[in-house]
């Protein structure tokens, strides 16, 4: 899509999302209480809690940048990242809501949030109906010209046709080889250019200067194709010192200071909320279950790896009786160390619990690379290779490895290689939505027989 194109379709979403969140709101409001004549908009505190409302709209819509549209790679993309801050917007709503004094109708954000995405996307239609109709009256059909190799091309060619509409703009492929600046002139007699596709390994700066100053003065829009296929294959973030232009390699998407953001932001909330509502009647239960079966504490502690390879101190509930070799030696099947209450809280992963404790504090996420004993990452580093770039990222309680079945015990090199990949996979390819998926995958699973 075309980035004037593509600005202001981002700018009628914001529009018409912001008219959605607050119709939304106030069709919440008539559904739940237009049955209670006393109900008072103003006196309930539901009108400041519509300004708080909006707040963390614009935040978690900014955090993600979803009005700038010609940063996602489709429209798959585009739709999975909307869904994801919908659903963290909710989740906040839904934390407030359980943490204040003041306590809102849990019916009414019901109503609310099935309004709110039922006129989000009746609006995104028409918005896009609406700009369409402008387009077809106003707008001149134009080329777009990539120049170079033809995998370079067919790259940037597959993305502009899934974003672009061929009824204003057609693709041309020039090679690298030819006279570029003779083929759009040629070009230009049929067709005006909107922009101008370059590979930098293909011209020098003279070359470039030449061309630049071409498009500025027939109102092209040039573009630079990084075309190193092993480099640009990874996540990379531009940066401007002075007038040089720096490209930094990312190690993983949380590099990105909004992604972190958006994570802490998910990790601290969804924590609270298990703190609040099942860690606080849960741990009496299995604290008393853990003293009556074995002398010892409820808590077991052990320093694991965490961010960075920093050590932390991981909690968890007592699994074991007593033993000196709890640092040293895993647990295995049928391990005798193991209690019976030890043994149903490993089998349901009930034994993680106290470590909301750590994410609450920052050392661990809700998802992410399970930590290990600092003796077993000294190990496993110099078994398999860039073992370490899990450890880009905070360990988290369950994770995607866990998912797939790849848990407890280590007594095979394969089952170790695989939890790595996994857990490689995860670092490299984070979004709100697969820590979301975990979460859910795990909680599906928690009474399942784990081999």
């Amino acid at each position: 899509m075309n980035n004037n194109h593509s600005y202001f379709l981002g700018l009628y979403y914001r529009l018409t999302d912001f008219f959605s969140v607050n119709l939304a709101f106030l069709l919440g409001v008539f559904i739940r209480f237009s049955n209670e004549p006393t109900f008072s908009f103003i006196e309930s505190g539901y009108a400041s809690f519509l300004i708080f409302v909006n707040l963390v709209w614009i935040v978690s819509s900014s955090s993600q940048r979803i009005y700038s549209l010609q940063r996602f790679s489709g429209r798959f993309s585009y739709v999975l990242t909307t869904a994801a801050v919908v659903l963290l917007h909710l989740l906040i709503i839904v934390a407030f809501n359980g943490l204040i004094k003041t306590y809102y109708s849990r019916l009414f954000i019901f109503f609310t949030y099935v309004n709110f995405i039922a006129l989000m996307l009746l609006f995104r239609f028409l918005a896009n109906w609406v700009y369409r109709l402008y387009l077809n009256r106003k707008v001149i059909k134009s080329a777009i010209v990539i120049v170079g190799d033809e995998i370079y091309q067919g790259d940037v060619e597959g993305f502009l046709m899934e974003n672009i509409n061929e009824d204003f703009q057609e693709i041309f492929r020039l090679a690298g080889e030819c006279s570029i600046i003779e083929k759009l002139e040629s070009i230009k007699q049929n067709l005006p250019i909107s922009e101008l596709y370059v590979p930098l390994s293909k011209y020098n700066e003279d070359e470039l200067e030449e061309l630049s100053n071409y498009c500025d003065n027939n109102f092209i829009r040039m573009k630079l194709i990084f075309d190193s296929k092993r480099i640009s294959a990874r996540k990379m973030t531009a940066f401007k010192y002075n007038q040089t232009t720096v490209f930094g390699i990312n190690l993983t998407p949380l590099d990105d200071g909004y992604n972190i953001l958006l994570k802490r932001i998910f990790d601290f909330l969804f924590a609270s909320f298990c703190m609040l509502f099942l860690f606080s009647w849960l741990f009496p239960i299995i604290a008393i279950a853990i003293k009556l079966s074995s002398k010892g504490p409820v808590f077991f502690t052990q320093m694991r790896t965490g961010i960075d390879n920093k050590e932390f101190k991981c909690y968890k509930f007592r699994s074991m009786k007593m033993n000196v070799d709890a640092d040293r030696i895993q647990a295995t099947a049928n391990d005798p160390r193991i209690t019976k209450i030890g043994a149903f809280l490993r089998r349901t992963s009930l034994d993680e619990l106290p470590q909301f404790i750590n994410v609450i504090r920052g050392e661990m996420s809700i998802v992410g690379p399970r930590p290990h004993m600092l003796k077993h990452t000294e190990e496993y580093s110099q078994i398999i290779g860039n073992f370490m770039n899990r450890h880009a990222i905070k360990p988290g309680i369950t994770g995607l490895a866990q998912i797939k079945g790849y848990r407890g015990e280590i007594d095979d090199i394969s089952l170790l290689q695989n939890r790595v990949r996994l857990d490689r996979f995860y670092v490299n390819n984070w979004t709100l939505l697969l820590d979301v998926k975990i979460v859910i995958q795990t909680a599906l699973t928690i009474f399942k027989d784990h081999k």
